[in-house]
């Protein structure tokens, strides 16, 4: 599903970056608003991540606690730990945080390219000047 995300984004992005003769008034007007739009999905990209790892932590202390209640012999908290991680629902949270991250890490890209367009778009109406 996140990378579904990643796919959307990166469409998204290619359309944001392309300025020609035709479309560079278009362009500046709609750079503010479209760095906004990249740095919102910035920031529900990092608190989706921060749940998705809260939920985990909640997760494998609930799934821990369970190890060790059922084992037929006793376990320490480490060996109950590890048993936890492999569990199928940890591993899927583990997966999702690490698209999360991807898709972070992407955003946070967008965004210094996002900042930089203003500069591009100025250079470009230097060299049309000089035209």
């Amino acid at each position: 599903m996140n990378m579904e995300k990643l796919l959307k984004f990166i469409d998204e992005v290619a359309k944001d970056l392309v300025i020609d003769d035709f479309n560079i008034k278009e362009q500046s007007m709609r750079l503010p608003a479209r760095k906004h739009y990249w740095v919102a999905q910035l920031i529900k990209s990092k608190i989706a991540r921060n749940q998705t790892w809260e939920k985990k932590k909640q997760l494998k202390k609930d799934i821990t606690m369970e190890v060790i209640a059922t084992s037929p012999v006793k376990l320490s908290q480490s060996a109950a730990e590890q048993a936890a991680e492999r569990h199928e629902s940890l591993s899927a949270l583990t997966t999702k945080i690490k698209e999360y991250d991807l898709i972070i890490e992407y955003l946070e890209k967008v965004e210094k390219t996002m900042s930089q367009m203003g500069f591009d778009i100025k250079n470009i109406v230097e060299l049309q000047k000089m035209e």
